[in-house]
């Protein structure tokens, strides 16, 4: 039987602004500023792919994930496809000409590769952050993962700057405005409703919020803040596939309190824990693996970049990823906050719920949906799947809109001020 007292939240980069969240224009400028240097030069090799990227591309369609995934890609492409035979990738076998290394600033310690090497960053000088290449790594992959890792350790410095939390010491706007009006208005609808909460962000301030007013959230993880800064905690992938009726907070894209734990670094099986603090990649050892034979792919607490769809089927990403798919099904309402429509392995989801669900309402909330004409965007794309109705809006007042007979209902308005119009409906 179907239970549809499930309200479904997926919040988006814009849903963290009022809290300090970073916009992507401010991640690409500091991603820009972020990793190693070209050899022979101080410019970073971020920025040089940037200014290559916009010799080709629009600006507005290159960002800090963008500049990631061509990292992401150039690791794929440098490495190799059978491990410890030296084989090289299936690309490089038919494109030997691509001479992109040659802005690489490393070299091996040792002067020669072998068995659990390390790299010296730039030529000659020893790297803080070095990690044994336990799985046999090319070099030139190697050398770029490290540069992933530097990159996803600025994210999530970037993420603790408004989100660190932990029991004695927070620096969540807990008492601010827009954090009061969230508390009130998740309350009112847990009264009737299980809240199912997945973020696409890298922080955990709503599952944090809702502990101030007894809303106890399953975020995957047994966690207990009282624990000591070190208590690492493991995920219950089973409640996460069983669950669908609890109070939910999922990182659909990882959380900057994640950690990946190799211990058994031989085997190279990488496990996600959760902490009670912020988690730096740059301080774990460079764990890889392969979704897609010849393809591998770093192992991170958090996902950037275009392998998201990739990378989440490594557990517990995938486990949340059908969580979500499956409550998209188990609701009358998914509210959508501040999310682009860039993620399409998150949009199928919506897609699919949107074709097989006749009686499935969108509440979007996003200050420039109509100004960047997302609308006709999602007309060709998402909202092709609503049967039978007219896809003109309708204005129904000041920065409300609707289209579909009222299947999709918009809201042009920041998030803060979302909340106070929805409380001060629900005083009426």
């Amino acid at each position: 039987m179907m239970n549809k007292n499930n309200n479904v939240f997926l919040f988006g980069a814009g849903a963290m602004i009022d809290w300090g969240g970073p916009t992507t224009q401010e991640l690409t400028e500091r991603i820009r500023e972020e990793g190693f240097k070209v050899s022979n030069s101080e410019q970073k090799l971020t920025d040089y792919i940037y200014e290559q990227l916009i010799k080709v591309y629009d600006k507005d369609d290159v960002n800090f994930e963008t500049i990631i995934n061509v990292i992401e890609e150039l690791s794929v492409y440098y490495s190799e496809f059978k491990k410890g035979k030296e084989s090289p990738s299936l690309l490089r076998s038919f494109i030997n000409d691509l001479e992109f290394e040659k802005l690489f600033d490393y070299s091996i310690k040792g002067g020669k590769r072998k068995t659990n090497y390390k790299l010296q960053i730039p030529k000659g000088k020893d790297y803080d952050s070095a990690r044994y290449a336990f799985n046999n790594e090319n070099p030139k992959q190697f050398y770029l993962q490290h540069e992933l890792s530097c990159l996803l350790t600025s994210i999530v410095n970037r993420i603790s700057e408004y989100a660190f939390h932990y029991c004695t010491f927070s620096e969540i706007k807990m008492d601010s405005e827009i954090s009061i009006n969230f508390k009130k208005w998740i309350s009112t609808l847990e009264k009737n409703n299980a809240i199912r909460m997945y973020s696409l962000n890298y922080d955990r301030i709503f599952k944090v919020l809702l502990n101030e007013v007894s809303i106890n959230c399953f975020e995957g993880f047994e966690m207990n803040e009282n624990e000591s800064y070190s208590q690492e905690f493991k995920c219950d992938i089973l409640r996460i596939l069983e669950d669908q009726n609890s109070n939910i907070f999922y990182n659909l894209h990882g959380s900057a309190f994640w950690k990946v734990d190799n211990r058994n670094k031989r085997i190279n099986s990488p496990e996600i824990l959760s902490a009670n603090t912020p988690q730096f990649q740059g301080n774990s050892n460079i764990s890889n693996i392969q979704i897609e034979r010849g393809k591998p792919i770093l192992v991170s607490n958090i996902i950037t970049g275009f392998q998201k769809a990739q990378k989440s089927m490594i557990p517990p990403f995938k486990q949340m990823h059908f969580a979500f798919d499956r409550d998209c099904f188990k609701t009358n309402i998914i509210y959508i906050i501040g999310y682009s429509f860039s993620d399409e392995h998150i949009n199928q989801c919506i897609k699919t719920a949107l074709r097989h669900r006749k009686d499935l309402t969108l509440e979007i909330v996003d200050p420039s949906f109509i100004e960047k004409n997302l609308d006709q965007i999602l007309n060709r794309t998402i909202f092709t799947y609503i049967e039978n109705c007219s896809a003109s809006p309708k204005i129904l007042g000041n920065n409300k809109f609707t289209y579909y007979d009222n299947r999709v209902i918009v809201y042009t308005l920041k998030f803060c001020d979302y909340l106070k119009m929805k409380n001060n409906e629900e005083e009426l």
